[in-house]
């Protein structure tokens, strides 16, 4: 027969400060990385909150900042009439290349730089040198054309204009 007491006594039961030693150092890993998740998730919620802060504040800069859009008049004078019609003398062929974005483009353009040189015309002292950049501006759009040829036509324009200029300060 089987004497199973013997046979329990026979084997050596585990020293339990192997054990313990080896839980204690399961634990102190385990408190280790609950601290670490408590620092992350305190540094997380922090960040979250000073992004928070810092979005709210681009958002009111944005509110303020924006400007509103000079829109064209729908009814012109006759002075930007006059300016306009300078505007498009000798322009026709180099118009005609232009495909329907570029030419709305352009339209848009010079309706925009004939109403900002009828304001420098209704000032006292209106200085050519500024009809000229404007006017070149918009004509810099003009695509595959010469920088001088454009140059020489915001000269002439910008004389006939001001010969607009001194006919309507005569007339006052």
């Amino acid at each position: 027969m089987v004497q199973p007491r013997k046979h329990r006594e026979q084997l050596a039961p585990l020293p339990q400060t192997e054990k313990t030693s080896a839980s204690v150092s399961v634990e102190k890993q385990k408190e280790q990385l609950r601290s670490r998740e408590q620092k992350d998730t305190v540094t997380i919620e922090e960040s979250k909150g000073f992004l928070e802060e810092a979005l709210s504040g681009l958002r009111k800069k944005l509110k303020k900042q924006k400007k509103s859009q000079k829109t064209i008049p729908q009814v012109r004078d006759q002075v930007v009439l006059q300016i306009e019609k300078i505007m498009e003398n000798g322009l026709e062929d180099s118009f005609r290349e232009m495909t329907p974005i570029q030419k709305q483009e352009f339209k848009i353009e010079g309706e925009k730089a004939a109403i900002e040189i009828r304001t420098l015309l209704r000032s006292t002292r209106v200085k050519i040198k500024k009809v000229f950049q404007i006017l070149l501006s918009w004509l810099s759009l003009l695509p595959g054309i010469n920088n001088f040829f454009l140059e020489q036509e915001a000269k002439i324009k910008a004389d006939k204009i001001m010969a607009i200029r001194d006919h309507i300060t005569t007339k006052r």
